[in-house]
């Protein structure tokens, strides 16, 4: 009977450890609340400059180029990340300087007149759980037949804002929303997982973008701090 018991209870806290290691649409927007909180609350001026309980902690970069056809081209990127708890490395030495993971990053940057903004949300190990994209001016994909669709059927170009949802690699929603005039509030088009056709190439672009801007903070990280 004691073995039994014991072995449930092991069976119990395997399937809790499991379960806080989920994402869930509502502990990412707690997270990403969080995130936005501490990109508030920790703002880079005089008062707080010897203060390391305020001091904001982040690598910037700003990339600075000129387009043919659309000009001056300006995108603002920054990784937010925070420290690993280990004590001992994997020689068993104590840890000094923990390693840094990436946290929360946001960029934005312009095309033309033309701006964009976009943020993406990480798990500890580097798996996507949330991105938030916002585009000025976003259309529906032609259809490869075009001549069969007539003008007044073509969506025209809208704002819209994606949100995607992920736990280990899995959409768990897509909540996607547009407006034609930038004195309306947005309007919801699409909420669900089962992600229509039209808007899988933009989920794409945001993995793909996240994992570009992971490597890119992997790589200042080591050239910077050395772990």
């Amino acid at each position: 009977m004691m073995k039994k018991t014991i072995l449930l209870l092991l069976c119990l806290m395997a399937y809790t450890t499991i379960c806080f290691s989920q994402n869930t649409v509502e502990t990412i927007r707690k997270r990403y609340a969080d995130a936005k909180a501490y990109i508030e609350s920790h703002k880079d001026t005089e008062e707080n400059q010897y203060d390391g309980a305020t001091w904001p902690i982040y690598y910037h970069l700003e990339a600075r180029m000129w387009l043919p056809g659309t000009g001056g081209h300006i995108e603002d990127i920054y990784f937010y990340y925070d420290e690993k708890e280990v004590d001992e490395d994997e020689e068993g030495e104590p840890v000094i300087y923990a390693p840094h993971y990436l946290t929360f990053v946001t960029t934005k940057y312009n095309f033309a007149a033309r701006e964009y903004y976009e943020e993406y949300l990480f798990d500890e190990d580097g798996q996507l759980a949330f991105a938030y994209l916002y585009d000025p001016m976003w259309s529906e994909p032609e259809p490869e037949d075009v001549q069969a669709v007539s003008a007044d059927t073509m969506v025209p170009d809208k704002e819209h804002e994606f949100r995607f949802y992920f736990n280990k690699g899995k959409l768990l929603r897509a909540i996607i929303k547009n407006r034609d005039d930038n004195k309306k509030p947005f309007s919801e088009v699409y909420s669900g997982t089962n992600l229509k056709d039209i808007y899988i190439g933009v989920q794409e672009t945001a993995v793909e973008k996240a994992n570009n801007y992971l490597q890119l903070f992997n790589d200042i990280d080591v050239s910077t701090y050395g772990n």
